[in-house]
């Protein structure tokens, strides 16, 4: 068989399979009108509310002190569904089943075409599984067109190619992300990165992608002018901050989730203990400092709380200080990390390492040190330096290893999903928290938002 068609056919079917991983259980949230848990709280006290002012707006939004604390892009799509198409929760809802799909299926697909259709959609798996994709797609929450333009950014930067047309189409990319999640703008990062690596290496070229990402900026420096900070001014005193806890937070997750993916980078992690065993130390090193420098126990009242931060709540602390987990998995996750990016090609190990890098420090600039933030981009980039590893045909892992990997983290993240959807149901007329709320203002029902 031609192998483009056989690459085109593999990403065709890893991408279907992946994308009935996440649609079907997220059409029948929609469809049976469940509205459990944080994602239909967030959506329904606040997304849903943001969409349904801009409806009556449309076209003419204000944007000054909207109902939620990201750029309105994602508000924008949806409000015009709603105005063109129907504003109903259920054509709404199904909207965004349409875009965490995308986001599934992209990186399937991605995969396919590197690795095949099983490992496509092996990797793609976990994504699928994740209560945080899944809960953004299944409701009105804009985190699922963030992670998938991110995702197309980082796969445009993977292109070998001397040309501009991947510089032009990641700085559009940009854009669009920044006008959906602000705190996105870290992804310029690998684009100049990219630019730099690239077949005619120089400064003459890293100028170019940085003028490239400039609308992204000037787009997040118009919002910033208008809100007088990140976020609108509403939310100015609840989430802005710094939580130096984020960096260890995130290498604990790598080191928790890369179990999964161990079939591709075991090879690269065994020959990095080999050859580059200083290098790993180091980076063990820079881990162990991230997790015993800054406060690691749960709490609440500084931003360490939900996802993992509650059951690492149980384990007793050292000096009401370190959570002594930290000290082990941080640490962890760092060495196998930078042994996996070891065995990615030179240009791709300096995009992911930068990329991760610039991530784990945007992620640390909000109050907030939440899995929800990290967890997708986590599955995300595993999975895509998972794919591009270098391995001969006899290094390959045997099929039976990488289903028991994946299918072991994917169920874990499952139950996790799972016990986030058991509850009592949102009701439609549950108002913001207090500090999110204008003297005066009035917060209609979202009538649409059935209850079960």
């Amino acid at each position: 068989m031609n192998p483009s068609r056989s690459a085109t056919r593999d990403v065709i079917i890893a991408s279907a399979i992946a994308g009935c991983a996440i649609a079907i259980p997220a059409l029948w949230l929609v469809l049976t009108g469940n509205n459990i848990g944080r994602a239909a709280f967030d959506s329904i006290v606040y997304h849903e509310r943001v969409i349904r002012t801009m409806v009556v707006e449309y076209p003419a939004f204000d944007l000054r002190n909207p109902l939620t604390t990201t750029t309105p892009g994602y508000h924008i799509i949806l409000a015009t569904v709603g105005r063109l198409i129907s504003d109903s929760a259920t054509a709404l809802r199904l909207t965004s089943v349409v875009i965490g799909t995308a986001f599934v299926c992209l990186v399937a697909g991605w995969c396919a075409r590197r690795r095949g259709v099983l490992d496509g959609t092996l990797l793609a798996l976990p994504l699928a599984c994740s209560l945080y994709v899944l809960g953004s797609a299944a409701w009105l929450l804009p985190d699922d067109l963030a992670w998938l333009l991110i995702a197309v950014v980082l796969m445009l930067c993977c292109r070998v190619e001397s040309g501009r047309s991947w510089l032009a189409l990641a700085s559009i990319a940009l854009f669009a992300l920044v006008f959906v999640r602000q705190i996105q703008i870290w992804v310029a990062a690998p684009i100049w990165v990219a630019a730099w690596c690239g077949a005619n290496q120089g400064p003459r070229r890293v100028i170019t992608a940085i003028l490239a990402t400039l609308p992204a900026f000037a787009l997040l420096g118009a919002f910033i002018l208008l809100w007088h900070g990140l976020v609108p001014p509403r939310f100015q005193t609840s989430v802005t901050g710094f939580n130096i806890a984020t960096p260890a937070f995130v290498l604990l997750q790598y080191a928790l989730m890369i179990v999964g993916f161990l079939p591709w980078l075991a090879p690269a992690i065994v020959r990095s203990w080999s050859i580059h065993r200083r290098t790993m130390l180091l980076a063990a090193i820079v881990g162990l400092l991230l997790a015993a420098v800054p406060a690691t126990t749960t709490l609440q009242d500084a931003g360490r709380f939900t996802g993992w931060w509650g059951p690492l709540g149980s384990v007793p602390s050292i000096a009401g200080h370190t959570n002594p987990i930290f000290l082990v998995l941080s640490p962890l996750g760092a060495a196998l990390l930078t042994a996996s990016f070891l065995g990615l090609p030179t240009r791709t190990r300096a995009i992911f390492s930068v990329a991760t890098i610039a991530f784990i420090v945007a992620s640390s600039a909000t109050f907030f040190s939440w899995q929800r933030y990290h967890e997708p981009y986590v599955l995300l980039s595993l999975a895509m330096i998972s794919a591009l590893q270098q391995s001969s045909s006899e290094q390959s892992p045997k099929v039976g290893w990488k289903i028991l990997c994946v299918g072991a983290i994917s169920v874990v993240l499952a139950m996790i999903t799972l016990r986030g959807l058991v509850g009592d149901s949102i009701d439609p007329n549950e108002l913001p928290a207090v500090e999110h709320r204008i003297p005066s203002e009035t917060f209609p029902a979202n009538v649409n938002s059935p209850q079960t």
